[in-house]
């Protein structure tokens, strides 16, 4: 990886760990805020914060999800190696010298 892609990873991570911080602090803040009606500016930026929460959930659990499934394919496939892996005298390094 170069020094630039790593830069821009820890970047991204970074801005995303705000996001998701600063959406809790302010969906906890303005939670009980004096709404004003049926276009509240305030319930709007709340509810896109609910959304981005949910949807950040959501992806925290597919990819554990998909890290569960990864592991138990990995042990299958070591598992199914050692299964079809026959003893030969090549193998057991016997010498044929007869």
């Amino acid at each position: 990886m170069s020094k630039r892609t790593r830069l821009s990873a820890a970047c991204g991570a970074v801005l995303l760990i705000f996001a998701l911080i600063f959406s809790v602090f302010f969906v906890a803040v303005e939670a009980n805020h004096d709404c004003s009606g049926e276009h509240c500016t305030v319930c709007h930026q709340v509810q896109i914060c609910q959304t981005l929460l949910e949807q950040l959930s959501t992806v925290r659990a597919t990819l554990a999800g998909t890290t569960v499934l990864c592991f138990f394919a990995v042990l299958l496939v070591l598992r199914t190696q050692r299964a079809i892996i026959a003893s030969s005298p090549v193998l057991l390094r016997v010498k044929l010298l007869n």
